[in-house]
């Protein structure tokens, strides 16, 4: 077949139509009729261009640029220039003017303008990209919107409406009618064009696939990944899949789902790809068994020796039926407790948006003052009243055993984490080998600090739950919520504080509190508050503290509140039930905040053993870290540093891997692996407040004043608050992170989660709308 050359936008669709009316047989797409012409072909005879439209034969035309700057192998200028659509062909003035604006848009009036009927009734619209467009992973990727509109995702308005499908190139398994089409189109112009990276727009009307525009890719400055995935690395993502789903020992449930949220959401705290130091630090200190540990000595199902988190190809993925059999009390006998595992996974497989909010919305981990209608939705699903009853006995049972204010074992913990300080001084401060000083670090970050954090962390989510569903029953409103989550005093709003204060005498006193916070807790790459403190942190910007408020409860309402805790069957008062909740919130953010100093502490040690041996810190982020616990108690004929340096080009090449893969964020069926749609997320957003403003990102300098884009809920991104920022929204995060929780806490209007087609799309706004009583947020421009 002869080969098309790259030209304009016009004489790229030219070509193309000439050549589908030879090659007919086989393309399953058309172009539509045009006519071309320039500003200077105009202004010399607008009535002959007048005639030429006309000769369309429609009612309605589009006006598009087409200049000789657009398209380039080296930069694209989408979108640059105008297009007009929907012009009346009839009316002269109208015409007239579209042309002469678009054509004014252009560099030059000898630059071409496109003129084409507007198509009607359209079912979908989109556009169709060969490879990933940012570093040309080996899928096709396409964006569409089914709404009608022949523009939205094009102009950047789609938000919710705009779906998103990806298939590995080499797969030729699918099933969604529409998409086989356009990657048919799609691998028919790679051919036509000789080009495997190829940005196309479409459009289907009446079952008809219509190409309006194909160009290359821009590869300049960009890296390649184009080889980084293959077939048969799939199929062992499928296999594993696979033999996951079979029956283990002590867990119960019939369906299979991971999820890069649901529970410990890795995608939160290490990122979607982490490198594999901060992934194997997560394992090692959380979801290998520490998670499991203390889920069963809070009363839930035992676990142990399922290992929560696992890794495909580099991506952390939660084993969502493992998660959902340890939310299980552990009273229950197995036959209710399957159907209640079973209806866990059910409900997350109808209903994937929840992804990230299971343990509000699908799994019913501790009793709450509206559990009973919660729990009487499971009548529709094969329970009968007495294994309802039960449910919520079990549940009532174990949550007094955590609220009890005695002995409730969230206190035991918060106790437990205050050895922390002493065994990080005894480690940092003895004449440890780095190797020993690291292993000892890591013991102790689990022996005192995630571990009661797991415990702590679950009491705050009870905590929350049942402060929420005070709101649900009317008990308070949603501002009176907020007003409390204020009052409370947690790490984060210390840290606040003495940013609000911070001056050159007292900088040395806030680094020996504060220093050790990075903002990726697990990235060794990411630096600390005290070896970049210039960025993050002004001595000459007045930050404004946000106001905290009392709050202060009636004694009527308290003694209502008495009646309602005996009502339900919670054997504990109204005065200390609210302290519960204060306790419970404060001490999750206070045993976090005291691990992190035994875990960033280690990267410190990490950091120094790569420079003793002569390994840059870019490449000891590529190292597993049982590779360095192991020389604790071994030696081998081999030199660390050849051991270490073998494993990093391992990890190094299979990073290229985690890079290139996609896969959808939570993963349902084997077919995911080869082709998905990517889930249609909506945030969790915080307080009730509505702003509009600029956009900045983490790393910018410019703050004060802007809505900030941030991947993850990391608590190193505290900082963020001493920027007078207006408002935020972060990629990955639930509703019960601990960016939510400060959000709420200083009254500043966030949006949490928003996945990752959103946080993109809202990564090219330059202004933003976020009105959290609405949920909605809104592209301005």
């Amino acid at each position: 077949m002869q080969k098309l050359l790259f030209k304009t936008k016009a004489q790229n669709l030219l070509s193309l139509k000439d050549m589908l009316g030879l090659k007919s047989t086989f393309i399953n797409f058309k172009v539509l009729p045009m006519f071309i012409t320039s500003l200077r072909e105009f202004n010399d005879d607008p009535f002959y261009v007048f005639e030429k439209c006309k000769e369309l034969n429609c009612n309605k035309l589009i006006v598009r640029s087409s200049s000789a700057s657009e398209d380039l192998y080296h930069s694209s200028n989408a979108g640059a220039f105008l297009s007009i659509s929907n012009v009346l062909s009839n009316n002269k003035t109208e015409l007239f003017d579209a042309i002469n604006r678009v054509g004014k848009s252009m560099p030059s009036d000898s630059d071409e303008i496109l003129i084409q009927p507007m198509l009607c009734d359209i079912q979908i619209c989109g556009v169709a990209f060969s490879v990933d467009k940012d570093n040309f992973a080996p899928y096709y990727c396409i964006q569409y919107d089914d709404s009608g509109s022949n523009s939205s995702v094009t102009d950047g308005n789609g938000g919710y409406n705009l779906k998103t499908y990806y298939h590995f190139r080499n797969s030729a398994d699918i099933s969604n009618v529409f998409m086989f089409k356009v990657i048919k189109m799609l691998k028919i112009l790679e051919d036509i064009f000789d080009c495997n990276y190829l940005d196309v727009e479409f459009a289907i009307s009446n079952d008809e696939l219509f190409c309006f525009q194909v160009r290359p890719l821009v590869m300049y400055n960009k890296v390649n990944l184009f080889s980084s995935v293959n077939m048969d690395m799939l199929k062992r993502l499928r296999d594993r899949f696979v033999s996951t789903s079979r029956q283990k020992p002590h867990i119960v449930g019939d369906r299979v789902i991971y999820g890069v949220m649901p529970d410990w959401n890795p995608a939160e705290i290490i990122g979607l790809r982490p490198k594999r130091l901060a992934l194997s630090l997560y394992k090692e200190i959380i979801t290998d068994s520490v998670w499991a540990s203390q889920r069963s000595n809070y009363g839930y199902k035992d676990v142990k020796s399922h290992q929560l988190l696992h890794s495909f190809l580099g991506i952390p993925y939660i084993d969502v039926k493992v998660s959902f059999n340890s939310f299980i009390p552990n009273s229950l006998n197995s036959r209710i407790s399957t159907k209640l595992v079973n209806y866990y996974l059910n409900k997350l497989y109808n209903n994937k948006e929840l992804h990230d909010k299971v343990e509000f919305d699908v799994v019913f981990s501790c009793y709450d003052f509206n559990i009973q209608n919660k729990l009487e939705k499971l009548l529709n699903f094969g329970f009968n009243k007495n294994e309802i009853k039960r449910i919520e006995f079990a549940l009532l049972e174990l949550t007094n055993d955590i609220i009890n204010p005695t002995y409730g074992k969230y206190l035991l913990d918060i106790n437990k984490s205050k050895k922390i300080e002493n065994a990080y001084k005894n480690i940092v401060y003895s004449d440890f080998s780095l190797i020993d000083k690291i292993y000892w670090l890591i013991e102790e970050c689990k022996r005192f600090g995630t571990l009661p954090f797991s415990g702590v962390a679950r009491a705050a989510f009870i905590a929350v739950q049942m402060l929420n569903s005070l709101v649900d029953i009317g008990f308070f409103t949603k501002e009176e919520k907020d007003l409390f989550l204020n009052s409370l005093n947690t790490i984060s709003k210390q840290l606040s504080c003495s940013v609000s204060k911070l001056n050159e005498n007292n900088k040395q006193e806030f680094l020996n509190t504060f220093g050790h916070l990075r903002a990726g807790s697990y990235d060794i790459l990411s630096p600390r508050y005290d070896e970049e403190f210039e960025y993050y942190f002004d001595l000459n910007n007045n930050v404004n503290l946000q106001k905290t408020f009392n709050f202060e409860i009636s004694s009527k309402k308290l003694k209502k509140l008495q009646c309602l805790l005996e009502e339900h069957g919670l054997k504990i008062s109204a005065h200390d039930f609210l302290i519960f909740i204060k306790q419970a919130i404060e001490g999750r953010e206070m045993v976090k905040f005291e691990f992190s100093k035994l875990l960033s502490q280690t990267l410190v040690y990490i950091k120094e053993l790569g420079i003793y041996y002569g390994i840059p810190v870019d490449d000891m982020a590529h190292l597993d870290i049982k590779n360095i616990l192991d020389l604790y108690s071994s030696l081998y004929s081999v030199n660390p540093k050849s051991k270490f340096e073998e494993q990093i080009q391992i990890y190094k090449k299979e990073y290229e891997c985690t890079q290139a893969i996609k896969l959808p964020q939570l993963i349902t069926d084997k077919s995911d692996f080869f082709g998905f749609f990517a889930q249609n997320i909506k945030g969790n957003f915080i307080t009730q407040k509505n702003v509009t403003a600029k956009v900045a990102l983490e790393n910018d300098c410019d703050l004060e004043g802007k809505i900030v884009l941030i991947y993850a809920a990391d608590p190193g991104y505290d900082y963020l608050f001493s920027k007078n920022i207006s408002g935020f929204i972060t990629c990955y995060g639930g509703a019960n992170s601990h960016m939510a929780i400060r959000a709420s806490e200083l009254g500043i209007p966030a949006v949490i989660g928003v996945g990752e087609e959103m946080f993109n799309r809202y990564k090219k706004a330059k202004v933003l709308n976020i009105e959290c009583g609405n949920e909605q947020v809104v592209c301005i421009s």
